[in-house]
């Protein structure tokens, strides 16, 4: 709404409404409208920050609950390997009568007590054990893969709410500018200084900044609203905070070697881990071969004399029934070597490409982050101070002044974009380099040091 079309600009004499005028351009030359726009974009310290997002990400976010459940699950089947087989008891009465029967003449009672040990364990528990051991730090793995890949996820959802948040207070930002100059503008015509077609293009340039401003408000609840996905469950709505905006690129880490890259990334551990399991399972499969192995203890006891009896139950391999297994676990194991394989590669290509595309954004970013008057973003405020300093005097028409404006805004959403984009690319590289994002979050850079 333009608040300026109310006042009686016609009643006044016409030196005071231009003395009202030429005071409301200079207050936007000297102190532009960026109250609305500070309190939109989010400053370092207010509205919801990367850390407490990512910190609200590792305590409450059920993919992370879902892969600790999993090694839990892998860890009772550990358990399970290392159990040993229980013994069988057994009882055994031979030559008596059926019950209420007559007792048999001329035939002793016998009874036969039995005590069988399986054996099985002594051979077969440890490639189990093996295979147990490798899966459980296969799902540990897994779950960093998890954490990772959630953070990542939840800092991309971050940053668009970031950029949409600038983007509006950018267009706000730019429609109070503008509706400044409609009011020069509405002054300058009621008093017959010029005609109404400088009015009216400036009326519709700010009418449709200010539809744009709608559409990205729109798209902005949007993204808040996704951000919420990664929020633990609070019942006070988050769909309206702020996103703390950082104005500074992330300090660059180190290129680390390849060799300990690959050897801290979880993906990568995980894919050792499954080869080692596999390995443990074929061994396993082996000596399933001879099953049912036992010993038995026991004593028989007939015409009142006890006697021991002991005996060994070794099963013959005539037919080999667990071959068919036995050619699965060897073909597992050979598509878990592929497989990591394959992820050794994957791993190495995103490391390498993660390195690269941070060091560019930041050598695109370093020049950008200056903080001086010469700086990227005061030389497209100086251009639109001097563009409207030059339409009142009337050196430059009323359409240099609006491209000045765009260029400004185009300006502002490269920086933030460029930025952004940088931060992104080094949380990228510090997952590729096998390191734990939660805990090496990196600081902001200060200009002329953007790396470590």
């Amino acid at each position: 709404m333009n608040h300026h079309s109310s006042f009686p600009l016609a009643r006044l004499p016409r030196r005071a409404s231009r003395l009202i005028a030429i005071a409301a351009v200079t207050a936007l030359l000297v102190c532009p409208v960026h109250a609305a726009s500070s309190q939109e974009t989010g400053s370092a310290g207010a509205g919801l920050t990367l850390r407490a997002l990512l910190d609200s990400v590792r305590n409450g976010h059920p993919s992370i609950r879902a892969a600790e459940s999993r090694v839990r699950a892998a860890e009772g089947s550990r358990v399970t390997a290392r159990a040993f087989g229980n013994p069988v008891l057994g009882y055994q009465v031979d030559q008596t009568p059926f019950p209420g029967g007559r007792p048999l003449p001329g035939i002793d009672r016998q009874a036969v007590t039995t005590a069988t040990l399986p054996l099985e364990g002594l051979y077969q528990r440890g490639p189990r054990v093996a295979r147990g051991n490798a899966q459980v730090r296969a799902a540990e793995a897994d779950a960093m893969v998890v954490r990772q890949r959630v953070a990542l996820d939840a800092a991309t959802a971050y940053f668009r709410a970031a950029i949409d948040q600038v983007q509006l207070a950018t267009t706000r930002d730019l429609v109070g500018w503008l509706d400044t100059v409609v009011a020069y503008n509405r002054s300058r015509v009621t008093e017959g200084v010029t005609s109404e077609a400088d009015l009216i293009r400036s009326e519709l340039e700010r009418d449709r900044m200010t539809a744009e401003a709608g559409m990205q408000a729109a798209e902005l609840a949007q993204a808040r609203a996704s951000l919420t996905a990664f929020l633990s469950d609070s019942p006070a709505p988050v769909g309206s905070a702020l996103v703390a905006v950082d104005g500074m690129p992330f300090s660059l880490p180190a290129d680390a070697p390849v060799t300990s890259a690959l050897e801290r990334r979880p993906d990568v551990r995980a894919g050792r881990e499954r080869v080692t399991a596999a390995t443990a399972n074929v061994a396993a499969e082996r000596a399933m071969t001879f099953r049912q192995l036992g010993a038995t203890i026991g004593t028989m006891r007939m015409s009142g004399t006890t006697s021991m009896i002991a005996g060994i139950s070794l099963p013959v391999p005539l037919f080999d029934p667990n071959r068919g297994e036995i050619q699965r676990a060897n073909a597992e194991r050979d598509a878990a070597l592929f497989d990591l394989a394959a992820q050794e590669r994957t791993a190495n290509a995103e490391l390498r490409g993660a390195y690269d595309a941070a060091r560019l954004l930041t050598d695109r970013a370093e020049p950008l982050a200056r903080r001086d008057s010469n700086s990227f973003l005061a030389r497209a405020e100086e251009s639109r101070r001097i563009a409207l300093g030059a339409y009142r005097e009337g050196a430059v028409p009323l359409l240099q002044v609006i491209d000045a404006a765009r260029t400004w805004a185009d300006v502002r959403l490269t920086y933030y974009r460029t930025i952004f984009a940088q931060q992104q690319s080094v949380l990228a590289l510090i997952v590729a380099q096998g390191l734990d994002l939660y805990s090496a979050l990196p600081a902001l850079a200060t200009p002329g040091d953007l790396r470590r």
